[in-house]
């Protein structure tokens, strides 16, 4: 799971022990959700139906793992390239628009396994990884506004790099616009076909208001809403329609499909013949999207033709291939 590039000796951990010294507040805030999240596993492995509700819980626990991971590797790896962690997991779990992808793989070896949170891509953005549990391979993506625009949400059209201030590091997302539409697919383009595909769109609050989530009064605090209540978004979201999360949408190979409703199963869909991948296939996507991702949301004035980030890409292209040689592809 990638080396020190201090010392050059190979990661090695404990999944149990995967905590910070730093977020003991985060690891018992979450300490419940991973007891929940259990026989949601467990319905995945009998490739049994799970409902919307739990779905996003599921997506909540990828969050969790997704971030945790990422600041777990800058400690495992020396921060090589010398990022400074401006968040905690508690501000990234269903804070920003997010993919998750249930692929069914055939299978006898048990054990867990994370993919492409070694990469520098992932050091700098952790924006997508794989999680391979038993014989299901998860495929997380999340990142600001990364499928509002094709999900009908607002989004911004303009982003800069803010590199000093209170807010140095993040980036300035500026003239928002909103299509009112879904367009399938909502992730473009889309990846290999799972058993299940689902997106969420997620308002962001303003941070100038300094509302934290949950107690706006208005959608007015969202970035990119103009009114008190938006008749196009309000419906869009899960009640209370001041929620910034909006309505699970199923992305099919032919189709996307809302789902309102939080007690709904979501049933696998078969994937059969050529439409079946091998892991390695499944792998060399992840890397492929840190990429792709890494680009859709680089801000003005961050060419990735040049260095480092032109190395830092063609790194993750080339294990993508390692990856699709020994698949066979």
């Amino acid at each position: 799971m990638g080396i020190n590039y201090k010392n050059q000796k190979p990661i090695e951990f404990s999944w149990n022990s995967l905590t910070m010294p730093s977020c003991t507040t985060c690891n018992d805030e979450f300490s419940d959700l991973e007891g929940r999240i259990k026989p949601i596993i467990r319905a995945l492995l009998n490739r049994e139906g799970v409902s919307v509700k739990n779905y996003i819980l599921l997506m909540d626990w990828m969050d969790k793992v997704r971030v945790g991971l990422w600041l777990n590797y800058h400690v495992l790896q020396g921060n090589p390239m010398g990022i400074n962690p401006n968040f905690h997991i508690k501000d990234r779990v269903g804070r920003k628009d997010r993919y998750l992808a249930v692929h069914a793989i055939e299978t006898d070896e048990p054990g867990l396994n994370a993919f492409g949170v070694e990469s520098f891509v992932f050091h700098n953005a952790p924006v997508c990884f794989g999680l391979k549990i038993n014989s299901i391979f998860l495929v997380n993506i999340s990142a600001d506004f990364v499928f509002s625009e094709r999900a009908g949400f607002p989004f911004p059209t303009r982003r800069e790099y803010v590199s000093e201030g209170e807010f140095a590091g993040t980036h300035r997302l500026a003239d928002f616009e909103m299509k009112k539409n879904v367009e399938h697919p909502v992730l473009h383009p889309k990846m290999h076909k799972a058993s299940i595909e689902l997106v969420q769109p997620i308002l962001q609050v303003d941070a100038r208001i300094g509302a934290s989530m949950g107690t706006q009064e208005t959608m007015k605090n969202f970035l990119g809403v103009d009114s008190d209540v938006d008749s196009y978004l309000a419906p869009r979201t899960y009640p209370p329609h001041f929620q910034p999360q909006g309505v699970l949408l199923r992305q099919f190979q032919n189709q996307t499909v809302s789902l309102p409703d939080l007690e709904q199963v979501i049933e696998f869909d078969a994937v059969t013949g050529d439409e079946s991948q091998p892991i390695g296939e499944l792998v060399a996507q992840v890397y492929e999207y840190q990429n792709m991702i890494f680009e859709s949301i680089a801000p003005e004035g961050v060419s990735v033709n040049d260095e480092p980030w032109k190395g830092v890409l063609n790194f993750n292209s080339a294990v993508a291939e390692e990856y699709r040689k020994r698949a066979g592809k």
